[in-house]
């Protein structure tokens, strides 16, 4: 019976850890639903087995297509987090936040990355915002970005 009640705990930690991961950073407010009923938005989450290959555990997107008055709100959060990253590759065009790809602090031994590219600046017409934490190395998430 106390093993059973040590595997649960252990468990529960392990998942309120991964949950917790992301919990310190400005940008996590842009998953909190605001988007849900916005036609031009789309939110992916995906954690466990299905990631397992790439070895992360969390993975989240937010793309935001015909929306560019978003940007606005987003760059600020974005710059926030960015401010405490470890690595870091940004591209300014237009005044303004192009390109960021962030390697933050690792937190409960898990890797984080944060990913945000604004195609409204080149011509293009989508925001995406893409929050990523496992195992997996710097090179291998540019890689899968790519």
């Amino acid at each position: 019976m106390m093993k059973r009640i040590l595997t649960l705990l252990m468990l529960w930690a392990i998942g309120a850890s991964a949950a917790l991961a992301q919990e310190h950073l400005a940008t996590k407010a842009l998953f909190d639903g605001r988007y849900h009923d916005e036609p031009r938005a789309s939110e992916t989450q995906i954690s466990g087995s299905k990631l397992q290959k790439y070895m992360l555990s969390l993975y989240r997107s937010l793309t935001l297509t015909d929306m560019p008055e978003a940007a606005a709100d987003i760059e600020p959060l974005v710059t926030r987090d960015a401010s405490k990253a470890i690595d870091r590759e940004v591209s300014y065009r237009d005044g303004g936040l192009y390109y960021g790809f962030y390697q933050l602090k690792p937190r409960s031994g898990l890797q984080r990355y944060l990913f945000y590219l604004n195609q409204n600046r080149n011509g293009g017409n989508k925001i995406i915002l893409i929050y990523l934490e496992g195992h997996a190395s710097r090179d291998k998430i540019k890689e899968m970005l790519k």
